[in-house]
């Protein structure tokens, strides 16, 4: 057996208490035996002194996608080859690790085999949930053929992809054969989006009942839909067809939110890939989209403060593009811009570890849980930026029990 004692920490277990401070937390294997405010002591064990610095569970990213390997996501399987697509996603998935995100949630275009080779060792990242493609309507979110054009659609099959399904019979079965590639849950294009070609966040896509398919699908097989949103009405649609998870909702209005709130549907932001496409990568987009990343950008904060005031649940992503990635981290801090740091740690923590159906596993540092932790320099809650210098201010990474990183 092995054992690790990390010992002289202040600890933010996850769950949105005040910190504890001189905390000392035992993991034996991979599991976190004891969490203790007076010393623990082993002699068999290793021992990190966290000299007071913050310890904490390892970061869920809640909405990102492996497969978009460019800054320009439309086309990518058309211009690369597939190998070179997975190389560049397996070192996406290493990329988040090394960020501190222990797991993470693929939502479009990552297939069961990312799931599988993180599982059997074979390769390096966040333990992952998938949904395989979206499911998407011809001329939405996802389609990327541009107004004119009139050439069939192409799925691909690495990379950010989407399954294009028109009317009920054609959603059922295009979820069907989603969850049996090894889905682990479904996603939808309900609304456009910033990087379509066409389309824009103000639209509504899919009908109630193509919605409600999809989420009967989901419901027979055991798990649930997520569904990319931006315009209130496509949210407000969403909730009342029983989808769990609305993406992005930049365009939440109070009522809907209320909404939301009652029927336990989450609210999964995602506004550090606005910023950072403002920022990095203005050049590399049309006028077309880059006006729709600034229509959204403000207004996404204004949403997750509607969200907060009306008890909606708030899980949190990065859905960074291209070499953007290596900013994943600093999602959390402008999460916080809206939340607060405390409710934005819980959020890339508890709340989506929760989205991913593993929070009797991961997400809170407690007693029987698996041991993904990670050891931050200083206090986060008097500089929750530190997250976006991964590489100077995470001391220690542990997934699963095993040390990925230690600089302490």
């Amino acid at each position: 057996m092995g054992y690790v004692i990390f010992k002289n920490a202040t600890l933010i277990d996850g769950n949105g208490g005040d910190p504890r401070y001189n905390v000392s937390v035992l993991v034996e294997n991979n599991i976190i035996r004891e969490v203790s405010e007076c010393g623990i002591s082993l002699q068999s064990a290793d021992v990190i002194d966290c000299k007071g610095n913050t310890l904490m569970p390892g970061l869920v990213d809640g909405h990102m996608h492996l497969g978009l390997i460019e800054i320009e996501v439309v086309d990518i399987v058309r211009r690369n080859p597939i190998g070179l697509i997975a190389a560049r996603m397996f070192r996406n998935m290493r990329e988040l690790l090394e960020q501190g995100y222990t797991s993470a949630r693929d939502t479009g275009g990552a297939d069961a085999g990312f799931r599988l080779a993180m599982e059997n060792g074979e390769a390096v990242g966040p333990r992952l949930r998938v949904s395989g493609p979206c499911i998407a309507q011809s001329g939405g979110h996802g389609d990327n053929r541009g107004p004119s054009e009139y050439r069939p659609y192409y799925e691909g099959n690495m990379g950010f992809r989407s399954r294009l399904a028109d009317g009920v019979p054609e959603v059922l079965k295009a979820c069907r054969e989603t969850l049996r590639e090894g889905a682990d849950f479904i996603k939808i294009m309900a609304c456009g989006g910033c990087a379509s070609p066409t389309g824009g966040p103000n639209a509504c896509q899919y009908t109630f009942d193509e919605m409600k398919a999809a989420v009967d699908v989901a419901d027979n097989a055991g798990t649930y839909v997520a569904a990319h949103c931006y315009s209130d009405k496509s949210i407000s649609r969403c909730t009342e067809a029983g989808i769990l998870t609305i993406e992005h909702g930049n365009l939440l209005e109070r009522p809907t939110a209320k909404l939301m709130a009652q029927k336990g549907t989450y609210l999964v932001p995602t506004q550090i890939t606005y910023e950072m496409v403002l920022e990095h990568a203005k050049d590399s987009l049309s006028k077309f989209m880059y006006d729709k990343f600034i229509a959204v950008n403000d207004r996404g904060y204004e949403a997750i403060k509607i969200a907060m005031e009306e008890g909606v649940k708030i899980g949190g992503g990065s859905d960074l593009t291209g070499r953007n990635t290596k900013y994943a981290s600093g999602a959390i801090a402008y999460q916080a811009k809206a939340q607060g740091a405390m409710n934005a740690i819980v959020s890339f923590t508890r709340v989506n570890a929760e989205i991913m159906g593993m929070s009797e596993q991961i997400g809170t540092i407690e007693e029987g849980k698996l041991a993904d932790i990670i050891l931050v320099n200083d206090d986060p809650l008097k500089n929750i930026d530190l997250f976006k210098n991964p590489k100077d201010n995470i001391l220690v990474i542990m997934q699963d029990g095993k040390l990925y990183k230690k600089m302490i």
